[in-house]
């Protein structure tokens, strides 16, 4: 599913509208509930077993993408926030708004709880990896309440920005890719087995990245707990990835469709899937893939959510124009389908990779009442 750009119709609406942003005052993520502070660090990565060919024209010797990475730190660490959106996507967003209060500014007005370089926290405890692949032409930056809530429960999580997938891809040295809106799904399959490919180059940089000491991630990274999840485009490439790594031991897709024939092999791996209310209506590979679940997957579909209610698209949306954004008929609060969305993959991955009670998973549908769940019980064989 094309789903653009976090601001394209929040502004389009803007622009149609006699709405003034001078005064909007902005918005802050939902506070982290975990028993660890968040830092924050953004590392460009290289990968010199592939060439670099963009679908903005451009190229480059050996296939390049961006990562940040969460993680717990000491309760209360102070230091310099982190800032919601880079300046080159800020730029981009601008660019192509014509609303005469919007400008750079906006970036700072939406509060994060990240200290970006802060220590990683002070025990000796190793943690587990989660990587994160966002949706088509979105960007890690609009899913930092889920990424920040999940660093604050003890897990090391890193973001994957991709060229051909994420609108834009920007680097430290001041060079960026842009994805164009493109149709064609052969090509989109194609770009998406190189999102799994950028996971799984993660996957295996984990060692580097434990011992590279300019990083605060020194001697802290669990390389036998590791998942992977996503949203939508990236949804799909994070359970490819799980499939195609022995080192991946869960995966999680919110909304996501599989594309070519993908969607109709087993997938050795516990996978949670959350489908929202809309999308569970009219996915016709879902039935399929949930058939061909491994033992230990669950499947849940979120009443009164849309496509992108598993990110801050909603709550910020929302908080700029004053009403909802959702095209359901009964639309779930953004902070609420925000707070079921941490809930799920968190109580996913501390099955899967704490060893946590696996029971929880079983409550998620009693605790909120705009979830159905349904539990795998028939184990696949690998034969």
């Amino acid at each position: 599913m094309n789903v653009g750009f976090i601001f394209d119709s929040v502004f389009g609406t803007l622009d149609n509208r006699s709405v003034g942003l001078a005064q909007w005052g902005g918005c802050a993520l939902p506070a982290m509930t975990g028993p660890y502070g968040v830092g924050t660090v953004v590392l460009p990565m290289v990968d010199s077993g592939r060439s670099g060919a963009y679908a903005d024209g451009g190229s480059s010797k050996y296939r390049e993408f961006m990562t940040q990475i969460w993680y717990p730190a000491n309760r209360g660490v102070g230091g310099p926030k982190s800032i919601y959106l880079d300046e080159p996507t800020a730029k981009y967003i601008l660019k192509g708004t014509s609303i005469p209060e919007l400008d750079e500014i906006f970036r700072f007005l939406i509060k994060t709880h990240a200290v970006v370089g802060a220590k990683m926290v002070t025990d000796c405890e190793r943690f587990p990896v989660l990587i994160f692949s966002p949706g088509w032409r979105t960007s890690y930056f609009i899913y930092q309440s889920v990424l920040e809530e999940l660093a604050s429960h003890g897990y090391i999580v890193i973001g994957v920005n991709s060229p051909n997938s994420a609108l834009i891809t920007s680097f430290p040295n001041g060079h960026f890719r842009v994805t164009p809106d493109i149709q064609d799904e052969s090509v989109k399959e194609k770009y998406n087995q190189e999102v799994v490919d950028d996971l799984k180059f993660v996957v295996k940089q984990l060692m580097l990245l434990d011992s590279n000491k300019q990083l605060p991630l020194g001697g802290r990274i669990d390389f036998g707990r590791v998942g992977c999840f996503g949203h939508s485009f990236g949804g799909v490439a994070a359970v490819l990835a799980g499939s195609q790594s022995l080192l991946v031991d869960a995966v999680a897709n919110f909304d996501g469709s599989l594309r070519g024939e993908g969607y109709k092999k087993v997938v050795f791996k516990p996978m949670l899937m959350v489908w929202s209310e809309l999308h569970h209506q009219e996915d016709i590979t879902m039935e399929t893939i949930w058939g061909n679940r491994f033992q230990g997957s669950y499947q849940m579909e979120v009443k009164g959510t849309d496509h992108m209610s598993f990110s801050d698209y909603m709550l910020i949306g929302q908080s700029m124009l004053g009403y909802s954004l959702s095209g359901t008929p009964d639309p779930i609060d953004p902070t609420r389908a925000i707070q079921i969305t941490r809930d799920c993959v968190r109580t996913f991955f501390d099955a899967k990779l704490k060893h946590a009670n696996p029971n929880e998973m079983d409550r998620i549908a009693s605790k909120y009442g705009e979830v159905k769940v349904e539990k795998s019980i028939l184990e696949k064989s690998a034969m």
